[in-house]
């Protein structure tokens, strides 16, 4: 197995100071890819690196990404408190905020509803509604993801709790982790098969271990041990393979239950994201 770069681009802002990448997310038919860069959203063109447009919004650092999955909209989150609503046309039609930091935002697959998480609450917003419903939390949230039907929302706590809410905000689930490890969660991420019959929630600590869950909250296997402190847990489309980033300076590919099979990509500095195209084998 070997990486090859398809291209590369090294963001800088006004001052020619390097910026660090917090957050990717791809439109979901893979044509472009959205970028958490300093206090900016970028916007590339994925098929030769072209930035497309830099978005302007936000008064301090992006910490966070995503994409609807019709391709209608994009969220960003920001250490500013706020969250910016972007049309698929770059503009941005809706600004809300929150009392913290925003550090993570997701979609519902399904109801395209969007969760944005603070470090004291989450939110959920919906292009039906006009308010946003938000719910207090005992921990920091650090990362967060929608089951592939929807349904529920997990959320990595600082605590090393994870939380499962069902579309309303209400606990359902929570997973405290064996032996009384309490060391962060730093990225969370469903296994988008459709061929398993159970949702299965890959976690990724600060206790340098990855481990797999059902929604039920009942562990699969043994936790898998890692050198590094992991900050981004991803699947491919098909959920067949993951990769995750962090601490040790790159990206390696990984089976679906956590068997690493080598390196993707190295870097100078620790690794904070990692995103998997549509559809695809580029990561």
């Amino acid at each position: 197995m070997r990486a090859v770069p398809t291209w590369i681009d090294k963001v800088h802002d006004r001052d020619k100071v390097e910026q660090c990448i917090y957050d990717l997310a791809f439109r979901p038919d893979g044509s472009q890819l959205i970028v958490a860069a300093g206090n900016r959203v970028l916007v590339y063109d994925t098929a030769d690196g072209t930035l497309i447009q830099p978005l302007k919004g936000h008064k301090d650092t992006v910490y966070c990404v995503a994409y609807a999955k019709d391709g209608k909209r994009f969220a960003s989150g920001s250490a500013d408190k706020s969250i910016i609503i972007w049309t698929s046309k770059l503009e941005g039609i809706l600004k809300y905020t929150h009392n913290d930091s925003i550090q993570c935002v997701s979609y519902n697959p399904v109801t395209h509803q969007l969760a944005s998480c603070s470090s004291g609450d989450f939110g959920l917003w919906s292009p039906e509604q006009k308010s946003v419903s938000k719910h207090k939390v005992s921990s920091k949230i650090t990362c967060c993801g929608w089951t592939n039907d929807g349904q529920y929302l997990a959320l990595g706590m600082m605590n090393g709790v994870v939380s499962i809410r069902n579309k309303s905000g209400e606990e359902k689930v929570k997973i405290e982790r064996p032996g009384g490890s309490s060391s962060p969660i730093w990225s969370i991420a469903w296994n988008p098969s459709k061929d398993e019959h159970n949702d299965i929630l890959a976690v990724a600590d600060w206790g340098q271990k990855l481990s797999f869950y059902q929604l039920s909250g009942k562990q699969m296997g043994k936790d898998r041990p890692l050198t590094f402190d992991p900050c981004c847990v991803s699947f491919f489309s098909k959920g067949e393979y993951l990769v995750m980033s962090g601490s040790d300076r790159r990206a390696s590919l990984y089976t679906r239950d956590g068997v690493r099979l080598g390196t993707v990509g190295e870097q100078h500095s620790w690794v904070w994201t990692c995103r998997v195209k549509p559809d695809s084998n580029y990561v």
